[in-house]
């Protein structure tokens, strides 16, 4: 998706119209990290730097208050746990598979 947008200079004149694309790119922090930083949690130095690139990115700004609405809701939520039936089946075939490479 791509959307318009039009750079104003400071005394509020149009200066050019640039097409600028909107997604999450490699540069992104993760949605864990913009969590980590709405909650201050980060390390300064990570908390500088995602400063820094909200600054400049339009998807993690638009991120940033939606992930205020899951927060809770995920920090809430537990994995549940497996089964001990399947647990040890599991376990037996990623052990069997592991000593299947071993031997090759």
């Amino acid at each position: 998706m791509r959307f318009d947008t039009l750079n104003l200079r400071e005394d509020g004149m149009k200066a050019s119209k640039t097409t600028t694309p909107f997604l999450k790119t490699g540069a992104c922090p993760a949605s864990a990290t913009l969590l980590s930083f709405r909650s201050q949690t980060l390390s300064v130095e990570a908390e500088i730097l995602v400063t820094k690139h909200l600054r400049v990115c339009d998807f993690c700004n638009a991120e940033l208050p939606l992930l205020a609405h899951h927060e809770s809701a995920a920090s809430s939520q537990t994995a549940p746990e497996i089964p001990m039936d399947l647990r040890i089946l599991a376990e037996s075939i990623l052990c069997h598979k592991e000593t299947q490479k071993t031997q090759k």
